[in-house]
Order: structure tokens, then C-alpha cells, then sequence
């Protein structure tokens, strides 16, 4: 690798109104080299990277790359430059075709400006090659890929503008673990053909594993840098948050004796087929499986988002089969989706709208009119409970960080007591702390006696929060096991639908 400095900031700052997002933040990144950046959501990481990527202006401070100071407009100012940014968040035009939106402000024209499609088709089946898909997908619409292999576009975009520094924003919590898996071997070419590369995850085992270095911050500000091999797990949340954090939460606790939510041989061809289990009151029932698996396409037929082709769902005895999802909210099922920017929140109205909106007749009389001070008092007493940094309710979600809008998009479904509640990626994307702040909260939900689904790509969060796990393999059920009696080989291999020899 070499030493060659790259990219250099030098005392950063960025406020936004009274908030200090970055204060005098300073690092190097080398030529072929990958540096983690790790901190609690409102740490200002994402912050950093905006400006790195020219999204952002910094208030002080300088970047330097390749030697020179670096000054940009726009982040087309930045592609140019060879600085591309992959966000947490698939940022992407979701009616247009894949070759689109690879192609997007970048298109191969002739000199008559005429668009190359054949030559741009072949150019992009590459780049999709390197990620692992298809060229069979570039005339799809991005709206027909799953979340994951959306994000594997956006990475294979990255890498056709032929970038010398590709930044990663928590770029594997919407992928599966093969899907990750490849990932990793991608960044490994990257770096082995001169590309630099920062990365930004909550996943400290992946960080350890990956990075040549690793820069910590908190309250936007540096707190600390390391090596892999000289760093911990432990070391390293000491350094985010400034305390440890306990991430065994899981409690023994009184169970039902019968399935309060019963599937039986539900079907929707060709997402999911057969799917049969039950779960019970005080029960926590993991699902494990690849992007493409079926998962979350199951939860929304229970919800009612969707009806399947055949099968029942029960509940409390009652077929429930056809429902629509007011009647799943009026018998007390709710569901956290997975993709809370594009599924979940209304991004620019305000957090209180954005947690009592799925319980607006029970906070209006018979007119219709809401009653706007047993609203905020309710939404109030969620913000204390739950913890939810926000410096007022009527502030807009989409100013909150990741794991305050993830704190919220649950909250929304505990301003009444859930009998059954799934949880769709409930922590996709967000800080070690949150996380463990949102299994405490699943354990004391399963305490209370709802039953509970957690749908994740996160295998030891399954394993750590789940009495017992099913597994999927492109819409089937291939294993079901309790906690005490299952390893994460035995998951996988169900996840992966490899067979005993």
C-alpha cells in the first residue's frame, strides 16, 4: 500500500443554526488504503462526508486532494475530481432503468452528442459484474430491485466513474450476508488497484476486519484513531460514547401457550410459497434470510399492505386472511418497515406528525378534530421514554439522525400497546448505543406480552434477541430453530439452502 496522502482535512467545522455538527476535525487518507470513520448517530459523520463528496460546505477548516486545496461546488464538482459517495440511503431515480441511473449526468455521447447506448450497455454490465449482478438487470426499473441490490448499483456506479476515493455510508446494513460478504471482496480489488476508500458502518466486527484505520467521533468531534489489531470492540465504544455499553439484554420471560398469530400455508407466487408458523404472547420469533428471501414480503401480507394468493393468516383464532391494514391496526398488529426514508416517515413534516399519525381517530372526536394537547402530551411522554434526542416535537423528522428517526418510526406504533408487533430491520443503519437501546426496548415489549417478529439482516441480532429463529431461502421456510439449541453455521446454511452432505 502506499503512503502517499491522498486526502487530507484539516480542522473541520460545520454548525447548523446553534448545533455544532464538526468541530476542528482533522485526518489523512492514504492512496489505497481503507479508513473507517465510526461514531454515534449525530456524531457528524454523514456530516463529514457531505463535504468531502461537496453535498456540504464547510464553515472552517481545509481539504486537500492529491496536494492541492480542494474547492467544490456541487457533488458533480467532486466526480469529477474522482470522489464518489454510495449513501445509506439508495439515492436513486426509481422509475428510470438501471443503465439510467449508472449513466445518470454521465452518459457516453458521440461528437454529435448522440447517446452510445450499446457502448454504455457494455460498460455498465461490467461494472454490475464486479458487484456481482447481472447485465440482465440494466433494463429494469430500480423500483423492480430489492433495496440490496439497488445498493450494489450505487456501488457499481461508484466504481465505473472510475473513482480514486469511494465513499461507503453504512453500505451494508440493507445487505445480506453474502451480498456483504462480496462487498468485502470488492473493496479488496479497490484497494489492491489504487483506490482509497472510507467507510462508515455502526458494525465494529466488519470495521476491525476491513480497515487499515479507524477514526472515532463524538459530538463532532475526534475522539479517537486506531488499528484494527490494536483495537476492541470494547475500546472502541468507549471511545464513541464515552461509557460501555452492555449488549446482552436478552431475559427469560413468561410465554402464552398458544399462538395468538398463526400462518398456515400462506403463498404469494412468485415471492414467497408455504410459508406456515406461529408465534405467541411474550414470544420474540426472529426471521433470517438473504435480500430476495421473502421476508418482509411476508410481514406486509400478515399486515394486510398486501393479500396472498392462498393460505390463512389467523388471529386469535379469527382468519384474518384478507384484512386491510386498518383492521390489522384495530386488533393491535402493527409493522415497522424496513426502508423508513422511502416506507415509513414523512421526512419533512414534524416528529410529532410523524408519531401519532396511525392514531388519529382515537385522538379526535366525533367531528374529526384532533385534539392537539392529549397529541403532543402522548407524543411527549414517547420522546422521554424512548429517549429520542429532538429539541422539540415540531422539529422535522428528517432533522433528526438515523437512529432518531428509526426511535421515532417505532415509537409511532407504541403510542397504543401492540398484541403483535413486527420489526422490519428494526436497526438497519444506526450506532451500537441505539441498537442496544431498541433490543432492551423488544425485551421489555416481550415482558409485557406482545408478541413479537424481528425481521434482520443482522445475524447476531437475531441470535441475540429471538426465542426462535425461522430461516428463508427464496420464499420457502427451510428451518426452524429455538436459541438454545442453534449456531450461527446452522443459520447460515438454512439462509444458504446448502444441504449435509
Amino acid at each position: 500500500m502506499s503512503e502517499e496522502i491522498i486526502l487530507k482535512a484539516e480542522s473541520i467545522s460545520k454548525s447548523f443554526g446553534g448545533v455544532k455538527a464538526l468541530q476542528n476535525v482533522s485526518f489523512e487518507l492514504k492512496r489505497g488504503e481503507v479508513l473507517s470513520v465510526i461514531g454515534e448517530n449525530g456524531a457528524g459523520k454523514s456530516t463529514l462526508m457531505k463535504i468531502i463528496a461537496g453535498a456540504l460546505k464547510n464553515d472552517k477548516g481545509e481539504i486537500y486532494f492529491e496536494g492541492e486545496k480542494l474547492s467544490l461546488k456541487s457533488p458533480l464538482d467532486a466526480v469529477k475530481k474522482g470522489i464518489s459517495i454510495v449513501y445509506q440511503e439508495p439515492n436513486i431515480f426509481a422509475d428510470m432503468s438501471v443503465l439510467e441511473n449508472i449513466f445518470m449526468g454521465n452518459e457516453v455521447v458521440s461528437r454529435n452528442k448522440t447517446i452510445q447506448w450499446t457502448k454504455m450497455y457494455e460498460e455498465a454490465a461490467t461494472a454490475l459484474e464486479l458487484v456481482g449482478l447481472s447485465g440482465d438487470i440494466l433494463h429494469l426499473t430500480m423500483s423492480e430491485l430489492s433495496i440490496g441490490n439497488q445498493q450494489l448499483v450505487l456501488i457499481a456506479r461508484g466504481i465505473y466513474k472510475k473513482c480514486k476515493v469511494l465513499i461507503l455510508d453504512e453500505p451494508t446494513s440493507i445487505l445480506s450476508h453474502n451480498e456483504s460478504e462480496k462487498l468485502f471482496e470488492i473493496i479488496a480489488d479497490l484497494k489492491s488497484r489504487g483506490v482509497s476508500i472510507m467507510y462508515i458502518s455502526h458494525r465494529i466486527p466488519e470495521i476491525l476486519r476491513i480497515s487499515d484505520h479507524i477514526i472515532i467521533l463524538r459530538d463532532g468531534c475526534l475522539t479517537g484513531a486506531a488499528v484494527p489489531k490494536e483495537a476492541t470492540e470494547e475500546s472502541i465504544i468507549t471511545a464513541m460514547s464515552g461509557r460501555s455499553i452492555n449488549m446482552s439484554v436478552y431475559e427469560e420471560r413468561k410465554q402464552g401457550e398458544k399462538d395468538i398469530l398463526e400462518v398456515k400455508n400462506l403463498s404469494y407466487d412468485p415471492l414467497f410459497q408455504d410459508i406456515s408458523f406461529g408465534v405467541r404472547p411474550g414470544q420474540i420469533l426472529g426471521m433470517y434470510g438473504l435480500v430476495g428471501a421473502g421476508r418482509s414480503e411476508i410481514a406486509r401480507a400478515i399486515f394486510g399492505e398486501t393479500n396472498a394468493q392462498s393460505g390463512q393468516v389467523l388471529f386469535e383464532g379469527e382468519d384474518i386472511t384478507h384484512m386491510g391494514i386498518n383492521q390489522a391496526i384495530e386488533k393491535r398488529i402493527f409493522y415497522v418497515p424496513e426502508d423508513r426514508g422511502a416506507q415509513g416517515l414523512f421526512d419533512i413534516h414534524p416528529v410529532r406528525d410523524n408519531m401519532s399519525v396511525s392514531f388519529l381517530d382515537g385522538l379526535s372526536n366525533k367531528f374529526g378534530i384532533i385534539n392537539k394537547k392529549k397529541e403532543k402530551q402522548l407524543v411527549q411522554e414517547n420522546i422521554e421514554k424512548y429517549s429520542i434526542k429532538t429539541p422539540n416535537q415540531d422539529i422535522s423528522v428528517n432533522s433528526l439522525s438515523g437512529g432518531g428517526q428509526q426511535k421515532g418510526l417505532i415509537c409511532r406504533w407504541l403510542l397504543e400497546k401492540p398484541k403483535v408487533l413486527i420489526l422490519d430491520e428494526p436497526t438497519r443503519g444506526i450506532d451500537v448505543m441505539t441498537k442496544a437501546e431498541i433490543h432492551k426496548y423488544v425485551i421489555e415489549l416481550a415482558k409485557e406480552g406482545v408478541a413479537v417478529i424481528v425481521i434482520s439482516s443482522d445475524l447476531p441480532e437475531v441470535m441475540e434477541l429471538s426465542d426462535d429463529i425461522i430461516t428463508l431461502y427464496k420464499g420457502r421456510i427451510t428451518a426452524r430453530f429455538d436459541r438454545e439449541h442453534v449456531t450461527e453455521e446452522d443459520i447460515l446454511k438454512n439462509a444458504l439452502n446448502l444441504k449435509e452432505e
